[in-house]
């Protein structure tokens, strides 16, 4: 089965050279020119790795990494000036700084997809597909929002930490305003009843009380 690679950047012509680097015979590339039109790619095809082209104009990498990462379990390489400061909220698993793409691009793609972490993420009785964006708690399967699945994602993948009540609306609603966090409480509600055998008695998910939440490693 051919490996799928997602490439973004502003336009066809960057998106068509990048491809051309990849042998059709072992990679299916799909390309996205805009934000929207990667996380509908990323969400409809789950590719094995995404390459960002931070040197594009006209798209807000930033933005559009964070999201990536929040959408999809796939590796993400970027592509950037040499020397370009990369933003710490995206941590991808590769740079590839310009002119020399040709050379570097296809073996950082190789080598992110060969090391990239499992695709199934268990505590205890809970198992969430980064895939296919599913939780299943013993014998049962929940279906998961997008927003539910970055958030439950993030507080798996820290487990045992505290994850402030700002971290969380930064990293899943991409926003630093705290005027207002209902939607965070009503979301964490809603993974609670598919994290929790009683959500009224939390042992999963804790409230961490003028903080934020965190999720245990074992239950309470």
């Amino acid at each position: 089965m051919a490996v799928t690679i997602l490439i973004v950047a502003n336009d066809k012509a960057a998106t068509a050279s990048y491809a051309s680097l990849f042998s059709k015979k072992e990679y299916a590339v799909r390309a996205a020119h805009s934000g929207r039109h990667a996380i509908r790619e990323a969400k409809a095809h789950p590719p094995d790795a995404i390459v960002l082209d931070a040197t594009s104009s006209r798209l807000n990498c930033k933005t559009i990494g964070r999201r990536l990462k929040s959408a999809t379990s796939a590796p993400l390489l970027l592509i950037t000036l040499p020397n370009a400061k990369v933003d710490s909220g995206i941590n991808p698993a590769g740079v590839v700084p310009k002119p020399a793409v040709a050379k570097r691009l296809v073996a950082r793609v190789k080598s992110a997809i060969e090391s990239k972490p499992p695709r199934v993420l268990t505590i205890g009785k809970l198992a969430l597909d980064l895939e296919k964006h599913k939780l299943t708690r013993g014998g049962k399967s929940f279906g998961l929002t997008p927003k539910e699945f970055a958030l439950l994602k993030m507080l798996m993948e820290r487990a045992g930490q505290v994850v402030s009540r700002k971290v969380l609306m930064k990293e899943v609603w991409q926003t630093d305003y705290l005027g207002d966090t209902r939607t965070l409480d009503v979301h964490i509600r809603w993974v609670r009843k598919k994290v929790e055998e009683d959500p009224s008695t939390p042992r999963r998910l804790l409230t961490a009380r003028g903080e934020g939440y965190r999720f245990v490693k074992e239950e309470a």
